[in-house]
């Protein structure tokens, strides 16, 4: 954009090299001009190198340029498009809430440990914990989980006659099978009666933390 066919580009290195700007040809009122140097007298005078030209310590400031009479995006500090700062800026992601947890086995340790292990995970919180497959569904049914880590072998009801309970009250969460059993034959069968995995209790912390993570994924996308 330009103003009276001088752009800002060209009207301001008119006013650095000192040269003299009419305010008709660049489009601006009187009183938006920078005013010529004067001298001590008053009168108008030529400028002189490293003084009016704008540097050195002898410069004498000029009065500043109206910012209504400069096209937006041309002034001095204006931001550019797109530079993360005014309208244009891109919208922060949205946060993602934590994944809500409800732990199940019947040893109090193991128990625990998994609570105050899944606890320290920023994307991870237990929201509730049972001992027992009877509780575990109660725990469900209060809590609305994503997750849902569930030992087999417990008294009262045990994890296979609380899986598809579970998965009838939460059919949204992700249910993993957390056992010390690996047999083919019972992957099968935790799968058929609604399990998205089942994992081995000797697996490492890290690793037991990963799979969790990509099991709800898959679960949140599919």
């Amino acid at each position: 954009m330009t103003m009276r066919g001088v752009g800002w580009g060209a009207y301001k290195r008119m006013v650095d090299t000192g040269r003299s700007v009419d305010a008709d040809t660049v489009g601006l009122g009187r009183d938006d001009v920078v005013a010529p140097a004067r001298g001590s007298s008053g009168t108008a005078r030529s400028p002189e190198p490293g003084r009016d030209a704008g540097c050195g310590p002898g410069v004498q400031a000029s009065r500043p340029v109206t910012w209504a009479a400069i096209p937006d995006g041309e002034r001095p500090g204006d931001p550019a498009p797109g530079d993360g700062a005014g309208p244009g800026a891109a919208e922060p992601p949205p946060t993602v809430a934590p994944r809500r947890v409800v732990v199940v086995d019947d040893a109090d340790g193991v128990r625990e440990l998994l609570c105050l292990l899944l606890g320290t995970e920023p994307d991870f919180v237990v929201v509730g914990a049972a001992a027992n497959g009877a509780e575990a569904i109660d725990e469900v049914v209060r809590t609305a989980p994503d997750l849902v880590l569930l030992d087999l072998a417990m008294p009262v009801l045990d994890g296979l006659g609380a899986l598809p309970r579970i998965r009838r009250v939460a059919p949204h969460a992700t249910v993993v099978i957390f056992t010390g059993f690996s047999e083919d034959a019972l992957l099968d069968r935790v799968l058929a009666l609604g399990a998205d995995a089942l994992l081995e209790k000797g697996l490492a912390t890290g690793p037991l933390v990963d799979q969790l993570r990509r099991l709800c994924a898959a679960r949140r996308t599919g």
